[in-house]
């Protein structure tokens, strides 16, 4: 019987909540989708490359393997940045400063761990080399 009380309570908080009736509530503007949507390729604007940044650091103590997986994921992860400021560009008809320094932070880490990647490679084949 509690359960079904709580239950009751907060499908009353809830309509209440989204009443437009309730004493000092604001009435907003629908949420168009094509926001919904321009503000989901702006989150993964700029969730891409402070991930890259801190998966690029993180790399630099892990193995080959991971880190030729990694630059495969960082080239897909640069074109869906780049799909997505050309998104955010024609939903939006404008194009902030930011999104496009943010997509040239996020170039430029993925062509440092490419360079960091070649150049483990290319010490590992050394080294293998030397070997024989």
């Amino acid at each position: 019987m509690k359960n079904k009380n709580i239950l009751t309570a907060l499908g009353l908080a809830l309509i209440t909540l989204n009443s437009g009736h309730s004493f000092g509530a604001v009435v907003e503007p629908p949420y168009n989708d094509t926001q919904l949507v321009v503000a989901l390729f702006k989150c993964i604007l700029f969730v891409l490359p402070s991930t890259t940044l801190l998966l690029v650091l993180w790399s630099r103590w892990k193995h080959l393997r991971f880190k030729q997986l990694l630059q495969t994921v960082l080239n897909y992860s640069l074109v869906i940045m780049l799909a997505s400021l050309i998104m955010v560009n024609h939903l939006t008809a404008e194009l902030s400063s930011w999104l496009v320094v943010f997509a040239g932070i996020h170039s430029l880490l993925v062509g440092i761990n490419y360079l960091l990647v070649k150049q483990h490679t290319n010490r590992i084949k050394n080294t293998l080399t030397s070997c024989w």
